[in-house]
């Protein structure tokens, strides 16, 4: 799992979102540039651990999505810089 797979499961487990609740975000939450983050979402997408939803910029957590997120250890490398 990358740091940026990490870091988007971390912000869902910031406002403590359970699996199937929809969270609103963008890049600049996550505080990863824009094509890392899209990128990372696709692959927590295929993993199974997000579903995208319908409204803009929602996503929610499948039940093993979740259950990952409460794993994830809080202290993570610094973020890529924004280009």
């Amino acid at each position: 799992m990358t740091t940026e797979e990490l870091r988007i499961l971390l912000f869902f487990r910031r406002f403590q979102v359970g699996p199937e609740e929809m969270l609103f975000f963008t890049p600049n939450d996550c505080k990863v540039a824009t094509k890392v983050f899209v990128d990372a979402m696709h692959s927590l997408i295929e993993k199974d651990l997000v579903i995208k939803e319908r409204p803009a910029q929602a996503y929610s957590l499948t039940k093993s999505g979740y259950l990952l997120s409460l794993k994830t250890p809080t202290k993570l490398p610094l973020a890529r810089m924004k280009k």
